[in-house]
């Protein structure tokens, strides 16, 4: 479906039906030793929408290069769960905003032991990536994201929300490093490490 709006497009995604995957794979969460596995988020396959309803959907914030784009939304089902994640959407030769892809949880950010990127996207044509910074109290400000291939990616973290985006793709894994307001690197840690990634790529 073509939408013009990118806005527009994420919303007729959200709120189509979810159906789910017969025998669908569960991926683990990230294989951090300060996250029990009980309390790893798991996310499993379906094709079509998230079951949102539209009045509930809000977006808080984006992030744009030609042609890409990529937005934090919040929103709740029909069951009267609450979601959030980041949805990428890409422009065409017409002008036309297309869904490409979502990547997000219900559940609220892990208590982790030190300052931490909780992300998720997809890498493989493009980069987008977003999600919520825990910082334990450092003022986290900064975010950079660094790829194997010497892609440096930057944002500020406004509402605990940190978002990426870039035109081509890139080779796993990547390196979160986390700022605090005066400019010092006070952690970092692995990105995309093939368990944290959740490209919920419709058809």
């Amino acid at each position: 479906m073509a939408n013009q709006a990118p806005r527009q497009a994420i919303i007729n995604y959200l709120i189509q039906p979810s159906i789910p995957v017969p025998d669908p794979v569960t991926l683990p969460a990230p294989n951090d030793p300060d996250v029990p596995e009980s309390k790893r988020w798991r996310g499993k396959v379906s094709t079509g929408g998230h079951d949102a309803k539209a009045e509930t959907i809000k977006f808080h914030k984006e992030r744009a290069i030609p042609c890409h784009q990529v937005h934090y939304v919040t929103f709740e089902d029909d069951d009267g769960i609450s979601w959030h994640g980041t949805c990428y959407v890409t422009q065409d030769e017409c002008g036309d905003w297309h869904f490409e892809g979502f990547a997000g949880g219900s559940g609220p950010n892990p208590v982790r032991a030190q300052p931490w990127a909780n992300l998720g996207g997809g890498w493989r044509d493009y980069l987008y990536a977003g999600g919520r910074v825990s910082d334990n109290g450092l003022d986290i400000a900064r975010v950079r994201l660094v790829t194997n291939d010497g892609t440096v990616l930057e944002d500020t973290v406004d509402d605990v929300i940190v978002l990426f985006v870039c035109e081509h793709g890139v080779e796993l894994p990547l390196q979160a490093e986390l700022y605090d307001r005066a400019g010092n690197l006070v952690a970092s840690h692995p990105v995309f490490n093939h368990h944290n990634v959740r490209p919920d790529r419709r058809a």
